[in-house]
């Protein structure tokens, strides 16, 4: 009877550890998980940090060049300068009229996306 009881209480013991040891593995994949997923938030905040960086330093320069009438006629000067020096030099370089004009409009263009 006594080897019974001892018996009994081994597995009993043992299904004890058992459990415990399958809930502590659980806790800890779990907490790596949730470690993983900050990391991954982490790196989210600061592309989305960057990104509105970007977007304001991209509305400061729009607002520069377009604020007031002075910076208007500066912008428009400048771009008509570039598409005139860029028609010129697809002139030189022997392009038709349309691929001159082209040229011109990909300068002029390039030049108010900055």
């Amino acid at each position: 009877m006594d080897k019974l009881i001892e018996l009994a209480s081994t597995l009993v013991s043992g299904a004890v550890v058992a459990v415990l040891a399958s809930w502590l593995t659980n806790c800890a994949r779990n907490r790596q998980e949730q470690q993983a997923g900050i990391g991954a938030l982490r790196v989210q905040a600061d592309a989305m940090a960057v990104v509105v960086a970007e977007l304001q330093g991209a509305a400061s320069a729009n607002r520069l060049r377009w604020e007031g009438p002075v910076e208007r006629g500066r912008t428009l000067l400048l771009t008509v300068l570039a598409f005139g020096g860029d028609v010129a030099g697809a002139r030189i370089a022997g392009g038709s009229d349309a691929q001159r004009g082209w040229v011109g409009f990909g300068r002029a263009a390039e030049l108010l996306s900055c």
